[in-house]
């Protein structure tokens, strides 16, 4: 049996705990990592990641594989991602989404929200069936959210002041 791990979001992670995929793909051979440069890269309009696994896992990937499923631009991007020089730009990029995943999260706990604690670039605020109202209301203020009705809304980590928008008509809205 084969178990793949998506760690789209692992550079975001910051619990103690957390389990590191890439050292149970090396001790297992039947453990597959997926990993995408979307997320902490900033490149998720050009579609590229990547598989960590066993060769055999590997090469039979290769097998259902599209041919040329990845561009020469996505690909000499990621390339250039790799790359010592922008080490430090991933890692400022990530520590200030970070910063701002928990100033945020703070923010809405003190308006009262449950917001459970979230390891990505992105925060979960469960609104039930106010969910899809929530969602209208912050639109019409040119804050989009991804609503799940019934459930919750999908708030993704932006800049300072676009936090501090989408806080603003929380504040409002809550």
């Amino acid at each position: 049996m084969l178990v793949v791990l998506d760690e789209a979001y692992c550079h975001f992670v910051t619990a103690p705990d957390a389990v590191d995929g890439l050292a149970l793909a090396r001790e297992y051979d039947n453990v597959a990592v997926l990993r995408t440069f979307s997320k902490a890269y900033g490149l998720a309009g050009l579609r590229v990641g990547f598989c960590v696994a066993d060769p055999a896992v590997t090469a039979t990937l290769r097998k259902v594989v599209t041919t040329f499923s990845v561009s020469a631009v996505a690909q000499a991007a990621a390339i250039a991602c790799l790359e010592p020089a922008a080490e430090k730009e991933l890692t400022d990029r990530v520590a200030e989404v970070v910063s701002e995943r928990s100033r945020v999260t703070e923010r809405l706990a003190a308006l009262g929200a449950a917001v459970p604690d979230s390891q990505a670039n992105f925060l979960w605020l469960p609104l039930g069936e106010r969910s899809a109202t929530f969602a209208k209301e912050c639109e019409k203020r040119g804050i989009i959210l991804r609503a799940f009705p019934d459930a919750g809304v999908r708030v993704t980590i932006g800049a300072p002041h676009e936090n501090d928008a989408f806080l603003e008509a929380a504040a409002a809205l809550l």
